[in-house]
């Protein structure tokens, strides 16, 4: 299945929520899709990994209206309904419940955005390792020219220093990518969450 196919499907299934709700449902797997493909992803893999559109869009009409309505249905309209009936009521989330929500996520954040910062600096220091090794090179340039001496045991030491250089900006490239896949899969967890949205592993 293609993003097309699957955005179109997801869209039918959510026609009975209100536009506002619908559309950012769908901006949220649109940029799903948009991240994935800048990855070097399939559309085919992305869906594979989202899942079903019809179970997804069933998945957030529970999170939006009262299953026990006799109005809900989610396909066929039960017998004696018609088409013409909407699908179900929109519900809201208690108030005490969404305090409880955002003051949960709150404390969480407190604790797991220092890690992510933490885990960042980390990067940023692969990162400057692997800079300083590539552009040693220039410092035994400069050495020379303000020195006017050249010692073969430094040019040794800095053909070492590249080869350290360009592994560390391989690793750096692989955590950098990693560290924005976990950002922006936490971000979204972090959004589901306090939109009451159901949170499948």
């Amino acid at each position: 299945m293609k993003k097309r196919e699957f955005i179109s499907l997801l869209s039918s299934h959510l026609s009975v929520l209100p536009p506002e709700e619908q559309r950012e449902l769908l901006e949220d797997y649109e940029a799903h899709f948009a991240f994935g493909l800048q990855n070097g992803r399939t559309e085919e893999d992305i869906v594979r990994e989202l899942g079903d559109p019809t179970e997804l869009a069933r998945e957030a009409l529970d999170n939006r209206v009262n299953p026990q309505h006799p109005l809900y249905w989610f396909g066929e309209p039960p017998e004696g309904q018609t088409a013409s009936v909407p699908w179900a009521e929109a519900g809201s989330r208690q108030p005490i419940m969404t305090a409880a929500i955002y003051t949960g996520l709150f404390f969480l954040n407190l604790i797991t955005m220092p890690l992510l910062i933490a885990l960042w600096a980390l990067g940023l220091a692969i990162a400057m390792t692997a800079v300083a090794g590539i552009l040693s090179p220039v410092a035994l340039l400069l050495e020379y020219i303000f020195n006017g001496a050249f010692y073969p045991a430094k040019a040794f030491a800095v053909l070492v220093m590249i080869g350290i250089g360009i592994l560390f900006a391989i690793v750096s490239r692989n955590v950098y990518s990693s560290l924005i896949k976990l950002s922006a899969s936490y971000w979204a967890w972090n959004v589901r969450v306090a939109k009451g949205e159901k949170i499948n592993e």
